[in-house]
């Protein structure tokens, strides 16, 4: 009867307990600050322009003893967060100038394994300072990644992402812009054309035939290789070899060491999962393309937490399914960002 009546209590336990972390679907994200104040400080004023792709999270955690999916959204506005922890790192004799940031990306996510889990933040930004004359110029960005591992690692994660977001401000109060470009607010507001134009691979009228072998190389229309023949998955649109031309004969080119090709005056992105290259089409001044990924979790949860995936290679690709999605190119480094998930009729 006793044992009986423990088994009912720790039922009855675990049920609320997955009740009560079923009804909390959110997860408040806050900025902590720093324990010193900056020595020196050019800005008092603090103004975000959100350019993020999902706006209403920053992505997706795992809570709980059934690892219950909860959405990251921060009980106060980012923007109010920034000014914040500017009022807080800033001492009496801060002077009185303004910080403009253009956050690209700040998103959590969590993947479980066997016997651990992975936390990651992605944080991408740029920042910019006000000059005398109301334009506005240059002062650093950031494109980095945390992984943190552990068997909880919810509450880390966000701590160390926490802190990441705050060195980058701190590091930058005590610095003046460089006065070789300046912009507007407008143009900071679209500043990412403006970062692509400065790329060959965005700005060029067409495209060089040729293998690159990195994201820096596809960037620059750099080709480390000629091409002189394809062949094609099928009737499909996807190229599965790449031939070069060696001591008078059709050589195959090894595709795993490769990044992109361009074709005929098309580019084509090398997918891993696939092994193979699949189109890429300019649309709206951004690459986009079909390709798989794989997921251990539910699908539409993690692509929407984790658009940053891209930049950290095969994070995604651990799972043991594979799904056709929509991607675009992260001009920035190269990596793929999951737009939407896609029907696969192949």
């Amino acid at each position: 009867m006793r044992n009986s009546l423990k088994k009912t209590l720790l039922f009855c336990s675990l049920f609320t307990l997955s009740i009560l972390s079923a009804q909390k679907k959110t997860e408040d994200f806050s900025i902590s600050f720093p324990d010193q104040k900056t020595e020196k400080s050019f800005y008092k004023t603090f103004r975000l322009i959100d350019a993020r792709t999902d706006t209403t999270s920053l992505g997706i955690v795992q809570k709980g003893a059934f690892n219950t999916k909860a959405k990251v959204i921060p009980a106060t506005p980012l923007s109010g967060q920034f000014q914040n922890l500017l009022n807080h790192i800033n001492n009496e004799n801060a002077e009185d100038g303004t910080v403009v940031m253009y956050l690209k990306q700040l998103y959590f996510a969590e993947l479980t394994g066997a016997f651990s889990e992975h936390g990651y933040c992605y944080f991408q930004a740029y920042l910019f300072a006000k000059n005398e004359n109301g334009t506005y110029s240059y002062l650093d960005k950031i494109d980095s990644v945390i992984d943190h591992s552990s068997m909880d690692v919810t509450k880390a994660t966000m701590k160390k992402g926490s802190e990441m977001v705050s060195r980058f401000i701190s590091r930058n109060l005590s610095k003046k812009p460089g006065t070789a470009d300046r912009y507007s607010f407008e143009d900071i507001r679209n500043f990412d054309d403006i970062e692509k134009q400065k790329l060959n691979l965005y700005s060029a009228a067409e495209l060089k035939d040729g293998v690159y072998f990195t994201y820096e190389s596809f960037r620059n229309q750099q080709p480390e290789k000629e091409i002189i023949n394809t062949k094609f998955y099928g009737k499909t649109p996807k190229i599965i070899k790449i031939y070069e031309m060696a001591d008078g004969k059709e050589k195959e080119i090894r595709k795993n060491n490769v990044y992109a090709i361009v074709y005929k005056g098309s580019p084509y992105l090398y997918l891993s999962i696939e092994d193979l290259f699949t189109p890429a089409e300019k649309r709206n001044g951004d690459f986009y393309f079909t390709g798989k990924i794989k997921s251990t979790a539910k699908t539409g949860d993690v692509v929407l937490a984790s658009a940053f995936f891209g930049i950290i290679g095969g994070l995604i690709a651990s799972g043991p399914s594979a799904t056709l999605f929509e991607q675009k190119l992260d001009y920035m480094n190269g990596g793929f960002i999951p737009l939407k998930e896609v029907d696969n009729k192949r």
